[in-house]
Order: structure tokens, then C-alpha cells, then sequence
């Protein structure tokens, strides 16, 4: 009976093996096609590529456009993390601490925007921005994609503070510290993961965000610099220039998750240390 129950136990492991890999299999294989295809040799888009070659890099790096739409995604996105962590912070610490009138409303409201289609985000921000006075352009896509940024930042800030003791913050008042100096010593340390976290989120959202922009952008973001060449060049340049964008966000990735491990690991030492 053991032995079957064990045999059962290991051909269950088997499939969910065998399951896992084909899952990560399908998912990895539209993000090394490009990678491949960016090396081809050939003037057009074709797999397998007939041979190798790094040219497409070389006019990826000098095509101006896309320099232009590079620096004008990093501006972009740089400020809207900055805003998008300020203001999903606040929020989150908001609703965490406070029970108010219509607080699951609002919580409600907050969220939505990660509900909805793209095409309704961009259309709707289209028509308000005339009603503020702004017209599309760098400061109007920053505004826009924090509508997105915002709510990524409050749901992972949210996530750590649901284990947070707000006991910890009544002691460092009663103490005689001010809101401010209990902040920073005392509520940041403590869900600065889940801060980080949404900045990074947010900044990576921003860089690749396409429906929002399209709306709003009156110059050129990198990927709709990528949308406009290949409607009129079907060469592997996109492909040299979506190989840089998987890795770059590969190394934001893993830089994110060394960090957060050092943290971890530094925790535990202190506590033993104390222990």
C-alpha cells in the first residue's frame, strides 16, 4: 500500500514537472524568438535566420530616432516612478491606518484603473487633459502614466502593510517623536520592499507603455518609435532593440531581487545577533 501510495506520489511530481515546463516553455519562447532574430543576417524578419550578424544592432544604436525615443521613455518613466511611489505611498498608508466614510470606495476607485481596458485609459485621459489646460506632450504622458504607476505602487505598499503593527507608530508618538521622524525611522524602514517594489514596477510600466501614449505623447517614446519603423521596415532592428529591452528589464529584475535578498539576509543576522 506504501509503495503505491509513493509510486502515485512520484508520477504526480512527474506530471506537475512536465506541466511546469511546457507553462514556462510557452511563455519563454516568444521572448527568445527576438533575441535569435536580432543576430539574422538577412534584410527581413525570418526564423530561422540564414546566418549572423550584428548589424542590426549597429543600426539600432545609430538610428536617431530611436536615441530620441530612448531618452524621452527613461525622462518619462524616471518621473512618473518618482510621483507614481510619492503618491501610491500616501495612499496606501491611507487607507491602512484610517477608517473613514466611503474608505472602500475609494479603495475601489484606486484600483480600477488597473481594470480597465487600455483603449478607455487613453481615451479618457485624451479628454480631460484640454479641461487642465494641457496639451499632449512629455508633462501630459507623465500624468497619464501615473494613472497607472499610482495604483501598482498602493497595492504592493498595501501588501506590506498588512502585516505592519500599528502599535509601533503609537509608541514612537507617545514617545515624544514627531509624524515626520516616525515616518522615516519608524514606518519606512518597514515597508521600504513594497515601496521599492512599486517604484520599479511603475518606472518598467511607464518605459514600455504604449496605449497610454499614443494618446498623449506629442514627440516619440521608444516603443512607439518601434510601432512607427515597423509599420514601414520589416527588418530585424526591432528585434535588436526588443533584445535590449528584455535585458535591461532582466537586470532591473535580478539587481531588485539582490537587494531585497541582502535585506533579508542582514534581517536574519540581526536577529540572531540580538537572539
Amino acid at each position: 500500500m506504501t509503495s503505491h501510495r509513493q509510486s502515485e506520489d512520484r508520477f504526480a511530481r512527474r506530471m506537475l514537472a512536465i506541466y511546469v515546463g511546457g507553462v514556462c516553455i510557452f511563455l519563454i519562447i516568444p521572448i527568445l524568438l527576438p533575441m535569435v532574430i536580432s543576430f539574422s543576417s538577412s534584410a527581413r524578419i525570418e526564423f530561422p535566420p540564414p546566418g549572423f550578424s550584428l548589424q542590426w544592432y549597429e543600426a539600432a544604436i545609430n538610428n536617431e530616432h530611436f536615441r530620441r525615443g530612448l531618452w524621452n521613455s527613461l525622462v518619462i518613466a524616471a518621473v512618473c516612478a518618482v510621483l507614481s511611489t510619492i503618491a501610491g505611498t500616501a495612499a496606501a498608508i491611507a487607507l491602512n491606518h484610517y477608517r473613514f466614510l466611503g474608505r472602500s470606495s475609494a479603495q475601489l476607485v484606486l484600483m480600477m484603473p488597473l481594470a480597465l481596458p487600455a483603449v478607455v485609459k487613453g481615451l479618457g485621459v485624451m479628454f480631460v487633459l484640454p479641461s487642465y489646460g494641457l496639451a499632449p506632450g512629455v508633462v501630459a504622458t507623465i500624468l497619464a502614466h501615473c494613472v497607472l504607476g499610482i495604483p501598482y505602487v498602493a497595492y504592493l505598499v498595501l501588501a506590506t502593510l498588512s502585516n505592519y503593527d500599528l502599535t509601533l507608530e503609537q509608541a514612537s508618538r507617545n514617545l515624544g517623536a514627531s509624524a515626520y521622524r516616525t515616518f522615516r525611522l519608524i514606518t519606512f524602514p518597514l515597508i521600504k520592499p513594497g515601496v521599492v517594489a512599486g517604484g520599479v514596477f511603475a518606472f518598467l510600466m511607464s518605459f514600455d507603455n504604449v496605449s497610454l501614449s499614443l494618446f498623449t505623447a506629442a514627440g516619440n517614446t521608444l516603443p512607439l518609435s518601434l510601432m512607427q519603423h515597423i509599420q514601414h521596415n520589416a527588418d530585424p532592428t526591432v528585434a535588436a532593440v526588443s533584445t535590449f529591452l528584455i535585458i535591461s528589464a532582466m537586470v532591473i529584475m535580478v539587481l531588485f531581487g539582490q537587494v531585497i535578498r541582502q535585506r533579508q539576509l542582514s534581517g536574519l543576522k540581526s536577529a540572531s545577533a540580538e537572539a
